[in-house]
């Protein structure tokens, strides 16, 4: 399928419109918001659940783990605080397999020092300047044995996003991201990018977004035009965050089932809150083999 640069602005457009109409961004971030807010869980358990996501890229798992071990702590003096080795890390965590989720825990329970969680995250940022803040943030969970740079940029979008932690990214920090600077490349010809062109060039095709009644923070502008670089290779779909979280809720205990179920419901509109679960290998290539951009369920 060839498109000119324009056409490929104008399906990015599309793309992320549905993106962020949809919920289908990063809904576990807004599960674990809704979930403290429905009660479920306190502040202390959130920001658990959060560096559990963080370390398995599983909403089953970190859901999982918190029920076990509902705090960095009990973790830390459970006599079976190994069992945290069996539960999934997803290929974006492959890192912390093979049991080295267990000393990158150990190395958060040590930082944290007694601390609570929110005390020790909020020491990495002075609360003046909520994009200075992020990049400090990311610096100081790079203290936390395991977390590089895609694991510290996450951690900080989630700490934003579902803990109320005040902070948001000043750029999509693209030169050490894979996915979106091969997204930019592609779209505007450059197989050689300097720091300063991707910048630009994102600075240039976040504005158009803006200019076109798409507005996102540069985290999720990050996640958009990942996305859509991976649709293009056809294996991606508009839905398909959702589809896999809808699969790990059904993954889940079954006394949690309901509660899960609710709070999905609560952060996804209608009709995707009641999308099948399980990724659609069938819908991962339809936009690149057919150009179309799926728009329901």
């Amino acid at each position: 399928m060839s498109l000119t640069e324009q056409d490929q602005l104008d399906n990015l457009v599309t793309f992320a419109r549905l993106m962020v109409d949809t919920g289908d961004l990063e809904p576990w971030a807004e599960m674990i918001k809704q979930v403290q807010t429905m009660g479920a869980v306190n502040d202390e358990e959130a920001f658990w659940l959060v560096k559990c996501y963080n370390a398995y890229d599983s909403f089953h798992s970190a859901w999982g783990v918190f029920r076990k071990w509902n705090s960095p702590y009990v973790w830390a003096r459970a006599n079976d605080r190994d069992d945290a080795k069996q539960f999934e890390c997803t290929q974006e965590r492959r890192g912390l397999r093979g049991g080295r989720v267990l000393k990158h825990f150990d190395s958060y329970v040590e930082h944290l020092a007694g601390q609570s969680q929110r005390d020790w995250v909020t020491s990495g940022i002075t609360g003046l300047d909520p994009e200075r803040d992020f990049g400090n943030l990311t610096s100081w969970f790079r203290c936390v044995w395991g977390v590089g740079r895609q694991t510290a940029f996450e951690w900080a979008e989630f700490s934003g996003k579902a803990t109320g932690v005040p902070v948001t990214a000043a750029d999509a920090q693209l030169w050490e991201s894979e996915g979106p600077r091969r997204a930019l490349q592609k779209l505007y010809g450059n197989p050689s990018p300097t720091p300063q062109w991707l910048d630009d060039r994102a600075t240039e095709t976040r504005d158009y977004l803006i200019s076109q009644g798409v507005t996102l923070p540069w985290e999720d502008f990050e996640t958009v035009i990942c996305d859509f670089n991976v649709m293009r290779h056809g294996r991606y779909y508009v839905g398909r965050h959702l589809a896999a979280l809808r699969e790990e809720i059904d993954l889940s205990p079954i006394e949690d089932r309901d509660l899960l179920l609710e709070a999905f419901r609560a952060i996804i509109p209608e009709p995707w809150s009641d999308i099948a679960p399980g990724i659609d290998q069938l819908k991962k290539p339809i936009y690149r083999d057919t150009g179309k951009i799926i728009d329901t369920p």
